[in-house]
Formats: C-alpha cells, structure tokens, sequence
C-alpha cells in the first residue's frame, strides 16, 4: 500500500506540475497576445485582412444557418485557399465573438499552442535526458523566438497545418521502423490534413519523405557489407511502408478534396508564384532579419556540438536533421517565398537548434562556463524575443531579429477621410481604379477601412480596384481603366519594396505603374478624366489625389493606351491572352468573357455587365496580324427569341487609327459558321464588335457565343 501511496504521490506531482506549466504557457499566450493585438491602430490588407475575413464570414454563416456554412466548407475544398482551416476556431468565436483579437487568440490557443508542445515532444526524442525536463525547456525556448508569434500575430492560420506535419514527425519518431500499422495511417493521414488546410505543406510532405527515404539508404549502405540479404530486404519492406503512407495520404486528399488534388497536380505552382519567389541573397537577407543573426550563431553551435560531443545520436536525430536540411533547401534556395508566414517550415528548426544548444551546454560544461554560456545565450534571446516584438525606430537587425511590433498607422484619420471621401463621390458601387499598390497604399487597405468603418451591409459599396497587380500572374489594366469612374493617384508612386512584409521581387508591378504613369504624364486617356481638388496627406509623405471620369474613352484612345502599356510593360503578363474585352465587367474575374482552348483556338460570350445595362460587346484582338485577316468560328445565340446580332470588324494601327472595317449581320436562322474578311496595311489590332441588327448596345435578350474562333492571317 505504501508502494501505491509514493507511486501515486510521484505521478501527482508530475501532473501537478505539468498541469501549472501548461496554465502558464496558456497565461503568457493570452497576455502577450493581447497586449500586441490591443496596440494595433491599423487597417489590415491582402493576407493581414484575408484570413480573418473568411473565418468571420464563416462564424457569420454557422450564427445563420449552420447546415450552409458546412456546405460551404465542402464547396471551399475544391478552390486553392479551402475554409477547413478555419473550421476549428468556429466554437471559439461564436463564444467569444469575432473580433480581431477574438480570432488571433483562437489561432494561438488551437494551433500555436498545441505546436510548441509537439516541437517540445519531438525535441524530448533527439536529446537523452529527462524527457520532461527536455519538453517544457523547449516550450520555453519556442516563446523567445519571434517568428513563433509574428505569423499569427499578422493573421495567419497556416500554424494549424504545422500541427498535423509536427504529428506525423512526432509518430515517425515513435518507432522509425514503422513496426504498428497505426503509424502509417496516422501519418499519412496527418500529412494529408496538413496539405489540406495549407497547399504549401506539399513542400514539407516531399521533405518528409525525402528525409525517411535517406534515412533507409544510409541504414541500406551501413548494413550492406555485414548482411546482404538482410540489408535489401529491410529496404524493400521500408520502400513498401513509405509507398503505404504515401498512398494513404494521396487517398485521404482524393477522398476530401478530389477536384482540388488533381488541380494541384497539374498546376506549375513554381512559375505561378515567380512574382514571390527572391533571388538568394535577398531571401537570405531577409531570414536573418527574421530570426537575428545571433540566433542562427547559437543554432549552428547547438547543432553542430550536439553531435560532436554525442548528445545528439540517434535514428532520431538523423532523420530530423535530413528533413531539416532539405526544409531549408527547399525554402531558402529553390522556393525563396519571403513571406512571413512562410517562416513556420523554418522556425522549428531554429527551435530545435537552440535546445540542442542549452542541453548540450548544460551537459558537457561546467562550473561558471556553464552558467556564463546559459546566461549570455538566455539575455541574448529574451533581448532579441522583446526587439522582436516591439516598435523600434533603430534597427538592430544585424545581430538581432527586426522590429515586427504591432502595426500602427499615423495616417489612421487620414485614411478614414479619403474613405469617407471615396464613398460619398461613388455612392452607386461605381468604380475606383486604385494606381498604387504598396504595403502602407492599396485598394485593399481602403477596403478593409471601408468594412471597418460601416455597418456590415453597407461596407463592399466601396468598389475599389486592386488588380491588375503583378506582371507574371496578371494582365493589361486596360479593361478596368476604361470602366473606371474614378482614378486615385499616389505620389509617389506606391509599390511593394524588399523592405515589406508581404513583398514581391523587383520589376512586378508595371501592369500598375503604367496606369500611374498615365496620369502623371498626362497621356491621352488621362484627358478624359478631372482632377478633383480634394487632396489626402498619408504618412511617409505620400499624397493622393482623385479624377473623375468626364466622358467615355473613344476606341482609339483606349487602343493607343493599350500599345503605350505594352511598351512599357515589355513581356506580355502572365495570364492575358491574345483577346481582351475592352468593356469587361469590374465585377469578374480578368478573362472571364474570353477563354482559350485547345489548339490556341477562343471561346467568347458576351456576358451582362453588373450594376448596368450594358453587355461586354468589344473584343480586342493583340495578337499577330496581316494585310488579310479572316475571323472563323462557330457562333450561337442561345435565346431563340433574339431577333440576330450584328458583327463588326475592325484593324487599328498602334496610335489608334482606324485602318479599315468589315461587318456582317447573324440570326438563329443563318448559319452559325462565321467566315468574315477584313484587309488593310499595317494593322497592329483587330477590333471585333457585337451589336444588335440596328447598330445598337445588346440588350440581356441577345446573348452571343462564338466557339472555335481564330484568326487566319495571309500576306497579300
């Protein structure tokens, strides 16, 4: 009995204490979340805003109808960004309310928090010692490590992928030989769920399997010599076991989200998302900023001695150190995303580098040695944690982390008159061509300023612009610019710069700065706009000024706006095609009434424009073309109660000349083969216009189609 009564007592006192450490860490999260969260006066924009809109709108969904929120959940897992993330923190907001600081702290309690204690867990695998002891030093350490807040602090969810990838580890560690069958469906499993709230946890996937895949061809080459047979057929039945795991996860994927794995891989994310990736310099640049050059100095060491005096040995450690190594190969050198939440495929290497540091210190020294190397090694880190997190306007980033303090605008009033300014001049949704997009100036910021300031059924009235934006993903502003109403001018011109959080590589934005330039040079499009006398003073000196739109832009304007862009921009952008609707509606996507099928043939549909009685009739041709230009296709209206459309062609030299025309009349009862002509000298554009049978705007009832349309050019 008294066995039982000192058993009972010892395993007490862990609980015990285990249990205060967890309400500590709990109690810090809040606190320091809190207190950053509470000295923000910002507006958010792009990422900052995105995340914590869509989870608000979901918890707003499940307040109304919980049964459409969830199929909105499953209607999201076929698009790149799904609301599986956000499911999670649902109970959290609906009980605590959906306030900024509402959702950063569901964030830091469901994801961060459970992935400090997995990182403590892992790290308690690599290091043979008191296992507790290993755990809570490393849940301690992850809290001194800026960049295990910042992320989150800013918005992001991406932690909650961390937390299934952290699992998998965790469960490979358990036995590296995969012995139990829950292992492989565990951890393939938990790699699938990670991939499924973020896609960039694809990368860390292929890392795991990597490192596992390594691991075993070193175990192969070690074993070869002594046991053969044995040796080849351990490999097989880890080949096999790998092949299981990968297996489960792609079965998990195609069993929750099948349109969206097979999207994924298909796409060329890799030149998708060029605009994000930064040459090495940069990207290293900005890692030890993010972290602090010290911090890397004590990881290394930590690293490094840890395996020269035998702390570090293992299966454990090699695997972790494999994965590792392939992490930062893959984020440093191939991907190079300078993105702040990108960082958490980082971090725990940091972690673990650290812990490897103060554990093998504490093992190997010492006397005062010891103590002096904790000591210095503890300021340094609770200095570079408080650098971190604070405004600073001194940059220590040499040897420290910079300053990621809370995100304070001293323009706030400026920002909220302009806004104010901006709805009562377009009260109508009418449009507002933003030219400018920077990281303190952008349609989204005045966006999010606009949800912020109104009642929520009145905030998206503010028809703001924000794209085009980047040259690789996107096309020609054209369209935009000659349906806006409005254009707002910030001097200087206000681009995303390699200081910025969310940051692009040099030379992105000229699809933006074109339409900047417009205005300040006074090109000819510009004339058909007034410059208002309202002015707005934001902070770092820029100044922004409105026009108003006098009088639609003539064809020959607009065609010569487009050759002055592409000079400007030189290479087309990445996703226009060789047609563009010149009246497209502001409200779609860029390219939505035209598509490209195969074999480089189009299709077009002359949709209705929103919020008008208009429909999208004028289609630019840009690609190459002759003295003889035939148009083809097979065209179709829909409604049979269309009395027939009238079709006109028209070449355009590159200073907006008209050179020549051709036209032609359709109805239900002709053919629906279109075979039109039309010749002249040195065209730079092909015009093509759909009008009703008495030269008219199209009205909703005369839809048109035309499939399979191509241009057949021939010299003359």
């Amino acid at each position: 009995m008294r066995l039982f009564d000192w058993v009972f007592f010892k395993w007490s006192r862990k609980s015990l204490g285990d249990g205060f450490f967890l309400l500590l860490l709990v109690g810090v999260t809040v606190v320091v979340t809190s207190i950053y969260v509470s000295s923000e006066r910002t507006f958010y924009w792009w990422d900052y805003a995105g995340y914590n809109n869509a989870t608000v709108e979901l918890v707003k969904s499940f307040r109304e109808s919980p049964d459409k929120a969830l199929r909105a959940v499953i209607e999201s897992l076929a698009k790149e960004k799904n609301l599986l993330i956000s499911l999670p923190l649902v109970p959290f907001l609906l009980w605590f309310g959906d306030s900024r600081l509402s959702y950063i702290l569901s964030v830091s309690l469901i994801y961060v928090l459970p992935f400090r204690l997995l990182l403590g867990a892992i790290s308690a695998k690599l290091i043979p010692f008191d296992s507790r002891l290993v755990f809570w030093s490393t849940v301690a350490i992850s809290l001194l490590i800026p960049m295990s807040w910042i992320p989150t602090l800013r918005g992001y969810l991406d932690t909650g992928g961390c937390v299934f990838l952290a699992l998998a580890i965790l469960v490979y560690l358990h036995d590296i030989k995969l012995k139990y069958w829950w292992q492989i469906l565990l951890i393939g499993g938990s790699l699938a769920m990670a991939i499924l709230f973020r896609r960039h946890f694809a990368y860390s996937a292929i890392a795991f399997f990597g490192a596992a895949i390594f691991q075993y061809l070193i175990e192969f080459i070690l074993t070869y010599k002594s046991r053969q047979s044995q040796a080849i057929f351990l490999l097989l039945i880890s080949g096999v076991k790998l092949g299981l795991i990968a297996a489960t996860s792609l079965a998990v994927l195609m069993l929750v989200a099948g349109d969206f794995t097979r999207s994924a891989l298909t796409v060329d994310y890799r030149n998708l998302y060029l605009a994000w990736s930064l040459s090495v310099p940069d990207i290293l640049t900005r890692y030890a900023s993010f972290y602090g050059l010290g911090t890397w100095l004590l990881v290394v060491i930590g690293f490094s001695a840890g395996m020269m005096t035998g702390i570090l040995v293992g299966e454990a450690v090699v695997f972790v150190g494999i994965f590792g190594v392939l992490s930062l190969i893959e984020w440093l050198l191939v991907l190079r995303y300078g993105y702040l939440h990108y960082t958490i495929h980082v971090t725990p290497i940091a972690l673990l580098g650290l812990s490897a540091f103060f554990w093998t210190t504490w093992l190997t020294l010492q006397g005062k040695v010891r103590y002096l190397m904790l000591g210095v090694a503890g300021l340094y880190l609770t200095v570079n944690a408080v650098l971190g997190l604070i405004p600073l306007k001194f940059d220590f980033s040499a040897p420290f982390v910079a300053s990621f303090g809370p995100l304070v605008r001293s323009d706030y009033g400026e920002v909220v008159k302009l806004v104010e300014f901006l709805r009562k001049i377009a009260p109508n949704q009418e449009p507002i061509y933003i030219a400018g997009a920077s990281n303190s100036f952008n349609a989204n910021i005045l966006k999010q300023a606009n949800r912020k300031l109104n009642p929520p059924e009145g905030w998206w009235k503010l028809n703001t612009l924000g794209r085009p934006l980047i040259d690789s993903r996107d096309t020609y502003p054209l369209p935009e610019l000659l349906m806006s109403q409005y254009v707002v001018v910030a001097t200087p011109f206000q681009q995303v710069l390699l200081s910025d959080e969310q940051v692009l590589r040099p030379g992105e934005q000229d699809v933006v700065k074109v339409v900047y330039d417009a205005f300040t040079q006074n090109w000819e499009i510009s004339r058909d706009f007034e410059l208002l006398p309202e002015q707005f003073q934001l902070e770092n000196g820029v100044l922004v000024r409105v026009y108003r739109r006098m009088r639609p832009s003539a064809i020959g304007t607009a065609i010569k706006t487009l050759h002055a862009m592409q000079q400007q921009i030189g290479e087309k952008p990445g996703t226009q095609l060789d047609w563009i609707s010149l009246n497209q509606s502001v409200y779609t996507s860029p390219n939505y009434s035209v598509t490209k099928e195969a074999h480089n043939l189009y299709h077009i549909v002359t949709h209705p424009i929103k919020n008008s009685q208009q429909i999208d009739t004028s289609f630019l041709y840009l690609g190459s073309l002759s003295a003889k230009n035939t148009i083809l296709g097979q065209l179709n209206l829909p409604n049979k109660q269309c009395q027939g459309v009238f079709l006109r062609l028209t070449l355009w030299n590159n200073q907006g000349k008209l050179i020549n025309s051709s036209e032609t009349v359709y109805n239900s009862t002709a053919l629906p083969k279109l075979n039109l002509l039309v010749e002249g000298k040195n065209p730079n554009y092909l015009l093509l216009e759909v009008l009703s049978t008495n030269k008219q705007d199209l009205t909703n009832q005369c839809q048109l189609e035309i499939n399979n349309l191509a241009i057949s050019t021939q010299k003359s």
